[in-house]
């Protein structure tokens, strides 16, 4: 006898989207990239002063950058957002946000670029990195590794890989917040949000091709790690089951008491497999170690946040602590010990004042357009702040968990311990904005869902954050621009000139440094040439190079940062000239290489009595 069972219920057929969720993003996204040709072709570089980039950007890139913006809104409020169009539409959004210089300028810009790239080539070759040249030297993990990738592609430079790193490194970033945030937030939707604020809110723009810009990427992909498939949590803080074990009916724990539970409470397991959770941590290890040579400062940041992770047990492996500081601990005593040994007053610093001078007060010089920029930079990481708070609350009112503000709170520790100079403030607001953007963004959330009609705007919000983003960014972008004549020029000069001569810029800006990094000697210490309004005639006099350097963004750069008037640079080649002690080898407008009418010879300090060419 055969017994008919009811047939499975059928699960109802899903709705199908609307054909204009289906197809306006792409087509946004199509049209932005199709613009970008356009931007850079209407873009007038000649045009930039004090207020940077965005004063010369045509109206293409600004239809460009809205694009790309109207994808990504279109996309995440589609009844289904499709992660592959979400991933597409990110990658649009930094192309036309970060990406804006490298689209519209021909080479990389940036003096520091050209710095890192001739540490590159000065260990290309032979592999060895030159003593006594500079203190970076003392972590060349990245300059090998780039040195090793251009010798195996057979390159004589790195043009484009300067040229379109700060996009790419930003993407991955990106990646790394994603994933953070899909950790912490959970959802759909809100990760993508993450990431889009964080790319609109990373201002900070050291994410040029440099070590620390690696480093960042190593420390996100470690924090992942240790929040996703590391991640474990406490059994419950009010002490069910915990220890002492309750008894039924049991009075509320106080809330000193429930910490001092958790703390002795050991962490769950992660839910992976064993074996999975090994090929996790052994990647994490490596990323710690590969972190120790490739810079001074991202070792410190992630190890303070993986203590704090460890001490409130939100991750296996706590481990990793240890390897990273023994990681950091050996390299640093091996390593690094030609800098430690003679420079220890750079480790120690000098004290959180001279910090906030250099890094803050400092820098509110120039025109009106450097200064607007520049006050923009600080009140963007006071929101920032301000909203991460925000995003703490609401993240503590539903999870009890004050552990995220706490590792955004970790870098901040930089400013007590080391002066780093102007930078170190940029490095503090860089560590600490992935966690900052994420607890935003819970705020965000916990406002839309408060009320929907917040949602436009934000839209509208973020309309106004990437063109903001922009200005930012591209503020210096007067003196900080090169052009392919620069590096020709370049080029040409240490071509010309003999191993061994000095070889300096005539102010430190430019792509001066971009070959001959311990082959030719390099500008000394004159004193009273650090101040901006240093008399540069009277440095290059005392400091007595054999080759002087002059880029436009020289000029530039005293214009619109330092005050000085316009025509300065051109006053200063004359004065040279005019005293006999320099001819012009090559000059066209501001660009110029001057040579000494007697060079010395190389490594005695004599003349050697033979004209310089002109």
């Amino acid at each position: 006898m055969t017994v008919l069972l009811p047939a499975a219920p059928s699960e109802p057929p899903a709705t199908p989207v609307p054909t204009r969720w289906r197809w306006l993003s792409p087509v946004l996204a199509v049209l932005a990239v199709a613009l970008l040709p356009v931007a850079a072709a209407t873009t007038d570089l000649e045009a930039l002063d004090g207020w940077g980039l965005a004063k010369v950007l045509g109206p293409a890139a600004w239809i460009a950058l809205s694009c790309a913006v109207a994808a990504c809104v279109a996309e995440l409020w589609s009844p289904r957002p499709r992660v592959p169009m979400l991933a597409a539409a990110t990658g649009v959004l930094v192309i036309c946000s970060t990406g804006m210089p490298s689209v519209v300028q021909p080479v990389a810009r940036f003096t520091t670029t050209y710095v890192i790239a001739g540490f590159v080539d000065a260990i290309a070759g032979d592999g060895v990195p030159p003593d006594d040249v500079d203190a970076r030297f003392n972590w060349p993990a990245f300059f090998a590794q780039w040195a090793w990738f251009r010798d195996a592609a057979g390159a004589t430079d790195l043009a484009v890989v300067l040229r379109w790193f700060p996009p790419v490194v930003v993407l991955a970033w990106a990646v790394g917040v994603y994933a953070l945030a899909r950790s912490m937030l959970g959802g759909t939707r809100a990760p993508w949000v993450a990431a889009w604020l964080f790319v609109g809110l990373n201002w900070i723009e050291q994410d040029y091709f440099s070590p620390q810009a690696l480093g960042v990427v190593l420390m996100l992909t470690v924090l992942a790690f240790a929040l996703g498939p590391l991640a474990t949590r406490r059994t419950d803080a009010a002490g069910v089951p915990g220890w002492p074990p309750p008894h039924p009916g049991a009075p509320r724990l106080p809330l000193l008491r429930r910490w001092v539970v958790a703390a002795l409470t050991p962490p769950n397991r992660p839910t992976l497999p064993p074996r999975q959770v090994l090929l996790v941590y052994s990647c994490a290890a490596l990323c710690l170690l590969a972190l120790a040579p490739e810079h001074q400062l991202t070792p410190f940041a992630i190890i303070g946040q993986l203590a704090v992770l460890a001490v409130v047990g939100r991750f296996r492996g706590r481990s990793l602590v240890l390897v990273a500081t023994l990681a950091l601990v050996v390299y640093f005593v091996v390593g690094a010990r030609d800098f430690w040994s003679s420079q220890i007053e750079l480790l120690l610093g000098s004290g959180g004042g001279n910090t906030l001078q250099v890094g803050i007060l400092d820098r509110l010089t120039g025109d009106t357009g450097q200064v607007a920029v520049k006050l923009l930079r600080i009140a963007v990481p006071g929101l920032t702040w301000l909203l991460a708070l925000a995003g703490a609350w609401v993240y503590w009112r539903r999870r009890r968990d004050l552990v995220p503000i706490v590792l955004a709170v970790v870098p901040m520790a930089f400013a007590t311990v080391q002066s780093y100079g102007g930078e170190l403030f940029l490095r503090i607001v860089l560590y600490g904005l992935p966690i900052l953007t994420i607890l935003g963004v819970d705020a965000l959330r916990a406002l839309v869902r408060r009320r929907r009609g917040f949602e436009k705007l934000l839209a509208v919000g973020m309309l106004v954050l990437f063109p903001l983003l922009v200005l930012i960014r591209g503020g210096n972008d007067a003196y900080m621009i090169v052009t392919p004549e620069d590096v020709a020029m370049t080029r040409a000069a240490f071509a010309d000139t003999p191993p061994g001569r000095k070889v300096v810029p005539l102010d430190q800006t430019g792509p001066y440094a971009m070959q001959g990094v311990g082959v030719y000697e390099r500008a000394g210490h004159v004193r009273g040439c650090s101040a901006p309004d240093a008399d540069v005639v009277r440095c290059i006099e005392e400091d007595d190079p054999d080759v002087v350097l002059v880029y436009e963004s020289m000029e530039k750069r005293g214009v619109y940062l330092e005050n000085r008037p316009p025509g300065w640079t051109l006053q200063a080649i004359e004065q040279l000239v005019s005293s006999g002690g320099y001819a012009v080898r090559y000059r066209h407008e501001f660009n110029a290489v001057l040579v000494k009418t007697t060079p010395t010879v190389a490594g005695t300090g004599t003349p050697a009595g033979v004209p310089g060419g002109t």
